[in-house]
């Protein structure tokens, strides 16, 4: 039992090691960022030492005198350093007080010049720290697959950056608990160098702390974990609340979304205070304990000098001054507790931004793709989201280079899935995506993306001007002759022309300034300016007027001249020049032809043409 009891915490401590590590990787910390510290709290407490050690001599000279201090081992050979300074002075007593005390304030001062210097060194790192996790964390966002985005709130980067600072904070009072474990270490050597019995008495009250709290320490990462839940509820409910506002507003649930965000503030609010009340039960605890072990030492002093040593007085009050200063020193084990249990739930949580697990990245391969010579085939596509959901199931179709290929089908059927394997936001299974005959896991993202340009049903639009989202990804410079010449194609110059700044007009949060077939006729434009061989417009008409359709479908059939366009749409008008059109129902393939040829079959394509989907 006893061996399995330590296989057991050799486990445990080499896991918290492992994650430690990785932690500090991520934080950039290099060994002199650690080493560094701990010498100067190591030499910031070795001054605090010699300032105690040095009132064992001062308070003994006071009672008595200071000859014992020429035969004392380490102070009659600093004073053989000064021998002018103690050559016949007119009081021996007076001249070895001010010496001592002028070596206790010396070291003082040096004790606290080297916290001072720690400090703004601590401080400077701990921003470069925080720096390097947040750009960890933002990096490591940007290349998960699209399907966490998905499945994750987008309030959730919010959250993990702020358990960031959380856990600096705890790496802060490791610093300090660093000083205050050299602290008494000495404070602990010089009482033991005084009384070792009593010294050892004094030690016995760590285990008695830690016993004592070992329930509050227990609480507080109970309440930790709570703090998280509650935090992850909030931010949820806060963006969901701002994304929709135009849906809260429209069914007048401004109350109750008011209402829900206090609830769950309101617990958040109770959670703290339990936090707080807990955290802070600590130091009364601590102190309650502690003084009681003080008085009761008082107690055992004072009979063994009442007996037989009068004479040691001094030595002992300077032994109960270090006491006094270092046994709550011993909460420093029960404050490090404390504060790795409020910051393991943070850290876990940062951790797992570190861990691969459910990140879905989408493999990619070295070739860089050159464009397309052939076409894309599709090869037997089976893909889901969830396991044991088919999203799509065997779809085989070649969609040929330079040609319109416009997929069709109801709502659901998968339509957008087949695109989004394309642009490669999702993974998919090997050899079931083909360009030229080769396996589009075998190219880079950043080339076969390069090769496309994408105008999805909802225009994606960023909180600045109309200049830069229409410029998004180009890695050149564009002209203002350049814009207004595209802009002219899309129909949307005149309307930028119109505004107090043109293209340099703000268009807000998602272009919220815009109305919807403005943001599309923009996102169409950025992708017309991309200049792609490959087009793929999904839905790209659907926000756009019946006037403003017409005058955007010319735009359209003379961008995707001599280009690869995938088109899904509804409408006759986005698809009538299409040279395939595949029919895609429950994500399966069950037609595809020329529309006239669906048209003659009186097929599926047929029921939806009759019934003017596509109108």
């Amino acid at each position: 039992m006893r061996i399995r009891g330590f296989e057991k915490f050799g486990r445990k401590f080499s896991l918290r090691l492992a994650i430690l590590r990785k932690f500090l990787s991520i934080m950039q910390v290099k060994p002199v960022h650690i080493i560094v510290p701990l010498f100067l709290s190591f030499l910031s407490s070795v001054f605090d030492g010699i300032s105690l050690v040095l009132l064992v001599p001062l308070a003994k000279g006071m009672v008595s005198n200071f000859d014992f201090i020429k035969t004392t081992p380490v102070l009659k050979n600093i004073i053989a350093l000064f021998p002018e300074f103690f050559a016949n002075p007119p009081s021996p007593n007076q001249t070895a007080f001010l010496f001592i005390a002028g070596l206790i304030f010396i070291a003082i001062v040096l004790k606290n010049v080297i916290i001072y210097l720690n400090s703004v060194l601590s401080v400077h790192w701990h921003v470069n720290f925080q720096s390097n996790v947040y750009k960890f964390i933002f990096n490591r966002f940007m290349i998960f697959g699209k399907l966490f985005f998905d499945r994750t709130s987008q309030g959730y980067l919010n959250m993990v950056l702020n358990y960031t600072e959380t856990v600096l904070r705890t790496l802060t009072v490791c610093e300090l608990s660093a000083n205050r474990i050299f602290t008494l270490t000495i404070y602990t050597a010089t009482m033991f160098m005084i009384s070792w019995k009593l010294t050892l008495i004094s030690v016995c009250i760590f285990p008695l702390l830690h016993y004592s709290l070992k329930f509050i320490i227990k609480k507080i990462y109970q309440i930790a974990q709570l703090r998280n839940k509650a935090w992850a509820e909030l931010n949820r409910k806060v963006f969901n609340f701002l994304s929709c506002i135009p849906l809260v507003k429209a069914y007048s649930k401004e109350s109750e979304a008011i209402a829900s965000y206090a609830k769950i503030t309101e617990q958040l609010k109770i959670i703290d205070s339990k936090a707080a009340r807990t955290f802070r039960l600590i130091e009364p605890v601590q102190d309650l304990i502690i003084n009681v072990f003080l008085l009761g030492m008082v107690a055992i002093v004072a009979l063994l000098l009442a007996r037989d040593k009068p004479a040691e007085i001094s030595s002992f009050v300077v032994f109960f001054y270090a006491a006094k200063r270092s046994l709550p020193l011993f909460n420093v084990f029960n404050d490090l507790r404390a504060n790795f249990a409020q910051a393991k739930p943070p850290l876990k949580e940062l951790l797992n931004i570190v861990d691969d697990k459910n990140k879905f990245f989408i493999i990619e391969g070295k070739n860089n793709f050159e464009g397309l010579k052939k076409g894309i085939e599709f090869k037997h596509l089976n893909y889901s989201y969830t396991k044991g959901v088919a999203v799509l199931r065997d779809i085989s179709f070649f969609i040929p280079k330079g040609k319109m290929t416009a997929i069709v089908g109801p709502s659901g059927a998968g339509k957008t899935t087949i695109i989004s394997l394309i642009v490669r936001f999702y993974d998919c299974p090997p050899q079931s995506i083909l360009f030229d005959g080769f396996d589009v896991r075998d190219f880079t993202l950043k080339s076969t993306r390069m090769h496309m340009a994408l105008v999805s049903q909802e225009a994606l639009l960023f909180n600045d001007t109309l200049r830069n989202n229409i410029v998004f990804g180009l890695d050149r410079c564009v002209t203002d002759e350049e814009l207004c010449e595209v802009t002219r194609k899309t129909r949307i110059y005149d309307f930028i022309m119109r505004l107090p700044d043109g293209f340099n007009t703000e268009i807000g949060d998602r272009g919220i300034k815009l109305s919807g077939g403005e943001r599309q006729r923009i996102a169409l434009t950025r992708a017309l300016l991309k200049g792609s061989e490959i087009l793929i417009l999904d839905e790209a008409t659907s926000s756009l007027d019946t006037n403003t359709e017409k005058l955007i479908q010319e735009a359209i059939d003379e961008a995707v001249k001599g280009r690869t366009t995938i088109v899904i749409a509804h409408r006759f008008s986005t698809i009538k020049n299409a040279d395939k059109i595949i029919v895609i129902d429950k994500g399966m393939l069950v037609e595809s032809g020329s529309l006239d040829q669906l048209l003659a079959k009186k097929g599926i394509f047929y029921g939806y043409w009759e019934a003017q989907k596509f109108y």
